[in-house]
């Protein structure tokens, strides 16, 4: 059901400014995400591209990580008593984490992160990064809600609805340095996770929609070649044309080795069968 979306015009940049950033097209240059890696391995291409999608915005949290995967200490793959560890949730799919990276309840979610760095730190943990699939059936539920908590948008129940700060895209793009950290710092408007008690899908999965974009793995056919889409919108929509936050919103303008202010992901594991180990 995540297939019912509207075709928004893919940019002719390989990364444009989303959600409410495209308001200040007519005042401003904005800048696209912070360009890949020299050497970063190109996006390999889907083999049909025959559905429409809609172009949302990416998030990031107030933890702006600086750090790449190989530095990130692992604690290991946690417990797992049935089908799923005690800091996950089990969407019938698959294993979800409850919050946001760094999945703590109480903590800000990690900002400016590439869907590499996200499943590189998800993999240090004996996880992985969510499919599309999956993260869709999380935010929906099993009722098909286009909404975690519901059928309708309700202002104020998850981290959604902040006004827009016009980025500084020159500091951005010189991350990882001090000025890309300070502009995200002033950027963020993030809230810890678990903040908005009501943005919870009847799973019990927090923040799905707001806060900040997620990083997933590209499953559907969003007209884009590239491995990797973001989902979930963030703390200021995802305007223009005016859409709202929803579960089938998707942003399929940048690829999984770029990081924006506003990105950031969650972790997901395959369900334990006995006999079987998850992860993969």
């Amino acid at each position: 059901m995540w297939r019912w979306l509207l075709l928004l015009l893919p940019a002719c940049s390989p990364a444009i400014p989303i959600g409410n950033e495209l308001a200040a097209t007519a005042d401003s240059d904005p800048s696209p995400a912070v360009a890949p890696p020299p050497g970063a391995p190109p996006a390999a291409a889907p083999t049909t591209l025959p559905t429409t999608a809609l172009a949302t915005t990416a998030s990031t949290s107030s933890l702006v990580a600086t750090t790449t995967p190989s530095s990130v200490a692992s604690s290991g793959p946690p417990a797992v008593e049935g089908p799923c560890p005690d800091d996950m949730v089990d969407v019938g799919v698959a294993c979800i984490d409850r919050y946001e990276a760094p999945n703590v309840p109480g903590e800000k979610p990690l900002l400016m992160q590439s869907a590499l760095d996200g499943d590189a730190w998800c993999r240090a943990r004996g996880k992985r990064l969510c499919r599309e699939v999956e993260w869709v059936r999380a935010c929906m539920g099993k009722r098909g809600y286009n909404f975690p908590y519901g059928a309708k948008w309700k202002k104020g129940v998850c981290n959604d609805d902040k006004t827009w700060r016009p980025p500084r895209w020159a500091a951005l793009r010189s991350h990882p340095s001090d000025a890309a950290r300070r502009e995200t710092e002033r950027l963020d408007q993030s809230e810890p996770s678990g903040a908005r008690t009501g943005c919870v899908s009847p799973d019990g999965v927090f923040d799905l929609t707001g806060n900040v974009a997620e990083w997933v793995v590209r499953t559907e056919d969003n007209e884009t070649n590239y491995d990797h889409v973001v989902k979930g919108c963030y703390w200021a929509r995802c305007f223009r044309p005016p859409h709202t936050p929803s579960c089938d919103y998707v942003n399929f303008a940048h690829q999984g080795v770029e990081a924006s202010y506003e990105m950031g992901f969650r972790c997901c594991r395959d369900l334990e069968r006995e006999g079987q180990q998850g992860g993969e």
